[in-house]
């Protein structure tokens, strides 16, 4: 079986997805020739690529990496966002400036607010588990495994506050608790069986709501809210 080339580029954040993918390699190098150029000064091994995976978030204020991520999008076919930062902006939404050294380090946006996005893989970070699976139904050609990552790939913003509004509010909860579970800071607790938001621990990663049945059931169009 011929590998994927598949490019990793991380464009800021605090390499918890990087070390997702390191560790999820092992088990994918007989399916993906994976190129970290980015890690050395350097050019790239490929003048194309199958598929790019984007790690961290795009500042709005830095030229630069918006004109990088368009020349990815160039030379790559399909484009994933892995991680929160990369697909919904996640905890650098809270950025506001200011910081030495670069004090103009104020707007992060996901990365779909610069370049087209085939799949976003929400996570803070990741499961290793969950990029392998990506990739074998990637490879195998199951696309309907793979829907809610590419209707992912279309939104900007998900967090615990559009899953208590959506969801909770509206009375589509069925108590599972896949949302308490899945929250990578503790933000989500049941009480009587209903998900309660702890606003000041919520990082807007995104991660309940996309494990969240209903929430999933509502964002490839199965629940009306």
């Amino acid at each position: 079986m011929e590998k994927l080339r598949v490019l990793h580029v991380d464009v800021g954040g605090c390499e918890g997805c990087s070390v997702s993918i390191m560790r999820a390699y092992p088990r994918l190098m007989e399916r993906i020739d994976l190129d970290i150029s980015y890690l050395r000064n350097g050019d790239l091994k490929h003048d194309r690529y199958d598929v790019a995976l984007i790690t961290g978030g795009v500042c709005m204020n830095e030229p630069r990496i918006a004109e990088e991520l368009r020349e990815v999008r160039e030379k790559a076919g399909v484009i994933v966002a892995f991680g929160s930062c990369s697909a919904l902006g996640g905890i650098l939404r809270f950025c506001r400036g200011g910081q030495t050294p670069r004090p103009d380090h104020r707007n992060f946006q996901p990365i779909n607010s610069v370049i087209y996005v085939d799949y976003s893989i929400p996570g803070c970070p990741p499961t290793p588990q969950m990029l392998q699976s990506f990739f074998r139904y990637f490879m195998e050609g199951k696309e309907t495994r793979l829907r809610l990552f590419r209707v992912t790939a279309g939104v900007k913003k998900l967090s615990g506050f559009e899953l208590i509004d959506d969801v909770v509010l509206t009375g589509l909860c069925v108590g599972c608790g896949a949302c308490e579970l899945s929250c990578p800071t503790c933000a989500i607790k049941l009480v009587d069986k209903r998900p309660t938001l702890i606003p000041e621990r919520c990082i807007r990663c995104g991660t309940c709501y996309v494990r969240c049945p209903r929430a999933s059931q509502i964002l490839l169009g199965g629940v009306k809210k």
